[in-house]
């Protein structure tokens, strides 16, 4: 079987209670110098030159015909650009960068991967229990904005991300000090995510990930990330095919929940009437859902309620809205 199965506990932890996740195989790179913003504000899509210390944002690197590279965090240190890239895309994104650095930019690229740790806290009593350990309130912290706590005795870079079961955060953690940051949390009854658990829980959200709805396959607009891209910023490596299927507002494909009938193969062609109608590129088991898939569905045939085959497959998909409800 290919599709993802959570585990019950772990599941449960992170809708009703609080769940970790480590993200160590995430890239983090550090950029310094006085044109680090100028150089990642013509390389993606978002507007990085209005980034005040303690605020962030996400943008796409893009290909120049606005295809994905990579889904990228930035935080903007008081000295510096954190960078977080998707799992294992920390070289790649490194060697985007560095072979755009122009001998004009005054620009530097630090490797942080192995100076900081990271670590994923989701589900309602998250904030609660960074409060615990000494942390301040962070429930209503704007999402991607960060602050610098202390925990366990660490120095921690603590940010707002993407929800799963309430306010959800991300903890950048000394390397030499992460054990003893993760036994801290487990002290105070946090569960760990498995890499399947969390796959369940994020398809449900609809959140895309690298090597499944991240790729050079794909465009920002496509994925739904309009929040990562800016209209007003001027020009960009890929600007002109963004702009352009936003100002027509034609969309060749969208990203989509499905409902499966039966579980299926994790990637897919889709059908509608012998037709293709686009592409499988998540499928998981969920313990209120059923199973259930994430797939770029042709704009056609990408109406909620619109039935699509899958090819090499009995099943059948019903198109539905992000993210999943009952």
């Amino acid at each position: 079987m290919t599709e993802t199965i959570p585990t019950a506990a772990d599941y449960d932890a992170a809708l009703h209670g609080v769940a970790l996740a480590e993200e160590h195989n995430a890239g983090r790179i550090l950029m310094r110098g006085r044109d680090r913003a100028a150089l990642l504000h013509r390389l993606s899509t978002n507007d990085i030159l209005r980034l005040q210390p303690g605020h962030g944002t996400r943008t796409v690197l893009t290909t120049p015909i606005g295809r994905i590279i990579d889904l990228l965090t930035v935080y903007a240190l008081d000295d510096a650009l954190l960078l977080v890239t998707g799992p294992e895309q920390g070289g790649p994104v490194w060697a985007h960068l560095k072979k755009n650095i122009f001998f004009q930019d005054q620009v530097t690229l630090e490797a942080a991967g192995r100076a900081y740790g990271q670590l994923a806290l989701y589900g309602p009593a998250a904030a609660h229990t960074l409060a615990r350990l000494g942390a301040p309130d962070l429930s209503t912290l704007p999402l991607h904005q960060h602050r610098t706590v202390t925990l366990a005795g660490a120095t921690v870079i603590v940010s707002a991300r993407l929800p799963i079961g309430g306010p959800s955060f991300t903890l950048l953690v000394p390397a030499a000090q992460v054990e003893a940051v993760h036994a801290a949390l487990a002290q105070q009854g946090t569960a760990l995510l498995d890499t399947a658990t969390f796959d369940v829980l994020r398809v449900e959200a609809g959140y895309p990930a690298t090597g499944h709805e991240l790729s050079t396959e794909y465009i920002p607009l496509e994925t739904g990330l309009a929040d990562a891209v800016s209209f007003t910023k001027g020009c960009y490596v890929g600007q002109e095919i963004i702009a352009r299927m936003e100002s027509r507002g034609r969309l060749a494909k969208r990203l989509m929940g499905l409902r499966l009938s039966a579980p299926t193969a994790a990637t897919a062609k889709l059908d509608v009437a012998g037709q293709e109608a686009g592409d499988l590129t998540s499928v998981v088991i969920s313990p209120r859902y059923g199973p259930i898939a994430l797939a770029y569905v042709r704009s056609a045939h990408a109406a909620p309620g619109t039935v699509v085959g899958i090819a090499g497959s009995g099943a059948r998909g019903t198109v539905v809205e992000l993210p999943f409800s009952e």
